[in-house]
């Protein structure tokens, strides 16, 4: 019985302060429901690991990223041909943690990237779509 007096005194309250604010109350327990429910976020799409000494080309979505799953992230440097569509960003330590060399992709279109590890040079083809 206690437990129903405080559902009502809180179905209560929020419809009373919802119609002050000027909301519609059409239901007491769909309003409940309403103001609980998280709104929905942009969705990202989990990032590509590409090993760059196997791969020749990547294919990826706009809302994703690039990772590059290399030994030694530190050595790694990259440059993109047209940086309108992705753009390098190095590998290496970060505070307590260490990155990996990745692409921040920043528009639909093809280019081309080079990745060394300061003695060999990869060539690979990027399309982001």
């Amino acid at each position: 019985m206690r437990l129903l007096l405080v559902r009502l005194s809180l179905i209560s309250i929020l419809s009373f302060s919802l119609a002050l604010n000027g909301l519609s109350t059409a239901s007491s327990s769909e309003t409940l429901t309403t103001l609980v429910q998280p709104k929905a976020t942009t969705s990202v799409l989990p990032p590509k690991m590409v090993n760059p000494l196997k791969a020749k080309s990547i294919t990826v979505k706009l809302k994703s990223a690039v990772v590059f799953t290399v030994k030694n992230p530190e050595i790694w440097r990259g440059k993109v041909v047209n940086s309108k569509i992705a753009k390098f960003v190095p590998g290496g330590p970060v505070s307590l943690y260490e990155t990996l060399p990745s692409l921040t992709l920043r528009k639909k279109g093809k280019t081309s990237i080079s990745l060394t590890d300061g003695k060999k040079t990869y060539l690979l083809k990027l399309t982001v779509s």
